[in-house]
């Protein structure tokens, strides 16, 4: 027969303090190679631990167990694991003890290795990276396959599918501008309307960002590049070089501002004999989008009349700039409303779509931009975006377009639901479980999301569809998960007591050791009485000691 598996391994006494004594546990069920121990310790009991603390679940994992682990003298936690692991088990372990960018850059790399791309994946990534993450992720990807992921997406993926990828998560936003515009005075003819999309939308903060990328990626000044272009001229010229000059030092939104003299200052321009466009470009080129609705109102306020159709008219006429004046309505428009209506006029090109249009408008926005753009495209239109981008855009760029506008925990929803399609697959088990680890803070939004996708079903009911044993345990741990809102805040404020002292869930508790006998008890005592005494009532049989697992 088989040896009798040891249930402790030797690493001398257990420390004396509470969570040491977890950790001197959780050595011994790694040597041991007691997996379902490691989950539980790792994953499955966590929550109960850390929730009442106000301590996010990935917080006490990295910060607490895998840090104390090496400090208390046990190890490194992950390479322990890795080696007492084996199969999907390790594989989510790795996931979940990785860094968050470090796995999804090699949940990228199994993406586009070998026969075949798998797209969801490479969506549900690239298209949902906040700003801050774009160049941290390539960095991470760099680090551990020593090339550019940049150009490997490019070598992976082609056309128009591409050009989304490349711009939502490989480009930061000064970065992505800059290629738009480039791409908008490159060759022959000059696409205006690209220029005056990006000029009228950007913020100050992000066309600062624009001008320093143009000048690094095509050695040339991004205000010379465009003004020299034969299409762009007379007061379009003047106002194009304005907008492009606009720094966030000239611009201060939480300033109180008295427009009483600019709103004066605009009825000298406009009223009399002719129109003063020079005073029209000064008074709104240095404004933001917000102070340029506050100066609206408070023209509205002082003459009755609404400023965007009083420009209109002035600037209407044989002899009048048509570029000029879209810029100006471009710039008199709430900023949200404006994309959604750019957004609407890239679908009715003359031909087909303008996808450099589309493209531009909808990659880098935060999540309440989303929301607000498909809100005013509704109010205007009385469509719902998406369902536009779907009937007119197809495959895998249809679906870049939607990540980019949708909800985030959506986008990862569908991603979820696509590599569970084809869950035979490596790659879809790897883009499944950078899916789901490391999404703490958005699962509860996620998980209804989910069923909305799913039709009514449920994250955990289909990952314990799909999935079976150790691993079917873990994943559904972490799509239950619901992080403790506002328990720390509480605690700060002394609204709440810490449970320092507290008992620790059951898991963690441990049996206290058993007192030493100078010789073992009579027999009688522990076993059954010996044969031909009457039986004992109040006899019960000796539980075998138990580990605290």
């Amino acid at each position: 027969p088989p040896p009798e598996r040891k249930m402790r391994a030797v690493f001398g006494p257990a420390p004396a303090d509470a969570f040491g004594r977890q950790l001197w546990e959780l050595a011994n069920a790694i040597a041991c190679e007691n997996t379902q121990e490691i989950l539980k310790r790792i994953v499955l009991n966590v929550p109960r631990f850390c929730n009442p603390r106000g301590i996010m679940r990935m917080d006490f994992i990295q910060n607490e167990l895998m840090q104390k682990y090496g400090e208390y003298g046990f190890g490194d936690l992950k390479s322990d694991v890795a080696d007492k692991t084996h199969g999907d088990l390790k594989d989510f372990m790795m996931a979940l003890l990785s860094d968050r960018l470090d796995f999804e850059s090699q949940a990228l790399e199994r993406a586009m290795a070998g026969f075949g791309t798998d797209e969801a994946t490479l969506v549900t990534i690239l298209c949902t990276l906040s700003e801050e993450d774009i160049i941290a992720l390539q960095m991470a990807y760099s680090s551990r396959y020593e090339r550019s992921m940049e150009q490997a997406v490019l070598s992976e993926t082609s056309g128009k599918f591409k050009r989304v990828l490349l711009l939502a998560g490989c480009d930061r936003v000064g970065d992505a501008y800059a290629k738009v515009i480039n791409s908008a005075v490159a060759g022959l003819g000059t696409d205006c309307k690209a220029v005056i999309r990006l000029l009228v939308t950007a913020t100050p903060e992000q066309l600062d960002a624009a001008r320093e990328a143009y000048s690094r990626l095509f050695k040339k000044d991004l205000i010379k590049a465009v003004t020299s272009e034969w299409a762009v001229s007379g007061d379009f010229k003047r106002i194009v070089k304005a907008l492009a000059k606009r720094h966030p030092a000239n611009v201060n939104d939480d300033t109180e501002m008295d427009y009483s003299a600019d709103v004066q200052a605009m009825r000298d321009a406009v009223e009399g004999m002719g129109t003063d466009e020079g005073a029209i470009i000064d008074l709104l080129a240095n404004k933001s989008h917000k102070q340029i609705e506050e100066f609206r109102e408070a023209y509205k306020i002082a003459t009755g009349e609404l400023l965007r159709e009083r420009i209109r008219n002035e600037t209407t006429g044989l002899f009048e700039s048509r570029l000029f004046r879209e810029t100006l309505m471009g710039l008199l428009t709430p900023r949200t409303e404006q994309i959604a209506i750019y957004l609407k006029e890239a679908f009715e090109g003359w031909v087909s779509n303008d996808d450099w249009g589309l493209i531009s408008m909808l990659v880098h926005r935060t999540e309440e931009e989303k929301v607000e753009i498909r809100t005013k495209y509704t109010e205007h239109y009385g469509a719902d975006l998406i369902q536009d981008i779907r009937s007119n855009c197809s495959g895998d760029y249809e679906d870049a377009l939607v990540a980019c506008i949708a909800p985030k925990a959506r986008t990862i929803a569908r991603g979820i639901r696509t590599v569970m399609s084809g869950w035979f697959t490596s790659t879809n088990k790897t883009g499944l479980m950078a899916l789901l680890t490391h999404k703490d803070d958005l699962m509860p939004t996620l998980r209804k999301e989910f069923e909305k996708e799913f039709k009514g079903k449920t994250l955990q009911g289909v990952i314990k569809k799909e999935c079976a044993g150790e691993f079917e345990a873990a994943l559904v741990s972490l799509a239950s998960y619901t992080p403790p809102t506002g328990v720390a805040e509480r605690i700060a404020a002394g609204d709440e007591v810490a449970p320092v002292a507290a008992p620790l869930p059951t898991s963690y508790q441990t049996i206290a050791p058993q007192p030493a006998y100078g010789a073992p008890p009579p027999q009688q005592a522990y076993g059954a009485p010996p044969a031909g005494y009457p039986a004992d009532p109040n006899y019960r049989p000796q539980m075998q000691r138990q580990d605290s697992w």
